[in-house]
């Protein structure tokens, strides 16, 4: 029994939002999720104390007419605009992460809440301070990309904003996440429809070092942040600990299939240009705060992601891997 009844989820059509509405009803939560389309509400049909709110923008005005009546205990912040690639248009990096925060710690202002959880990313902290050497919370903020500076400075500013409204804010900084609910073209799904239908997947080198953890984990990574003792107005790095190969990811995914591995094309592809070659993260913190631990191996991930059997069949198009 959660000892929250209530959790407003935003971005809850999304790969891990969606995983963590279904998780929250499982557990008989209340879940209100507000989005801003109606694409992807059919997964949610099925499920008990889900109610769906779709609002035309996310003005501060807007918020507040759909939320009026409305509260919760907790809130989890998940959308965000720039995950995907090509979505790095300026103005809209900060509408969709910053300013969207910032207007919603305005309407959840005088809400019990027990607990606000915002979602980080990786990207705030750009290279290591040392290659080999996990990413800690203490370094300091250093994004290659748009998308990783626009993530710090909702970051930054929504925790100063959200101590000034005495909101109990807490974020949490995920690294690399897999799982049955990934987009199409995302690397694994990308990988495991090429590889069923014995075509060649082109690759870059594939020499990155990456932090991999599966959608499972994350969930309960956000479950145990709602009820911890963490430091309010700090952020946690949610992370495997596991440094992870892109090369191994692409045997595994191959080897599962019982395809020949040289159907990887490693190197076809160029490196991206912002992409750091060693990002793995320090769970450390968070794990002696919360007990919370990855339960879910990478070869276990990727069995369940192709039994899943969602991306075997899937048209292949224009893809973006690493």
């Amino acid at each position: 029994m959660r000892s929250f009844g209530s959790a407003l989820v935003t971005g809850a059509t999304g790969f891990i939002g969606s995983a963590l509405v279904a998780r929250l009803a499982a557990e008989q939560v209340n879940v209100t999720c507000l989005v801003r389309h109606s694409k992807g509400f059919q997964a949610f049909d099925n499920l008990k104390n889900v109610r769906v709110i779709e609002v035309p923008s996310f003005q501060t005005s807007c918020l507040k007419e759909h939320l009026s009546n409305i509260s919760a205990d907790v809130v989890f912040n998940l959308a965000s605009y720039g995950v995907q690639q090509e979505d790095r248009d300026p103005d809209e990096l900060i509408e969709g992460n910053v300013r969207l925060l910032t207007r919603l710690l305005d309407v959840v202002a005088k809400w019990p809440l027990k607990r606000f959880i915002h979602t980080g990313s990786c990207s705030e902290y750009g290279l290591p301070e040392s290659e080999g050497l996990p990413i800690s919370e203490s370094q300091r903020l250093h994004p290659l990309s748009l998308y990783g500076a626009a993530k710090a400075a909702t970051g930054l500013l929504g925790t100063t904003y959200a101590s000034q409204l005495n909101i109990p804010f807490v974020t949490l900084r995920l690294f690399g996440v897999f799982g049955t609910r990934e987009a199409a073209q995302r690397l694994i799904p990308y990988m495991i429809r090429r590889l069923d239908q014995d075509q060649a997947v082109d690759l870059t080198p594939g020499e990155q070092v990456r932090d991999l953890l599966f959608e499972e984990d994350v969930v309960e990574a956000f479950l145990k942040a709602a009820e911890a003792e963490l430091d309010l107005y700090e952020a946690y790095n949610v992370c495997s600990s596991r440094p992870t190969r892109i090369r191994e990811v692409g045997e595994v995914v191959a080897d599962t299939l019982q395809k020949p591995r040289d159907l990887l094309q490693w190197g076809r592809r160029q490196y991206r240009t912002d992409e750091p070659m060693w990002l793995v993260g320090d769970n450390r913190r968070f794990v002696r705060a919360t007990s919370w631990r990855p339960a879910v191996s990478l070869e276990d991930g990727i069995r369940r992601i192709i039994s899943s059997g969602r991306f075997s069949q899937a048209r292949i198009g224009h893809q973006h891997a690493i």
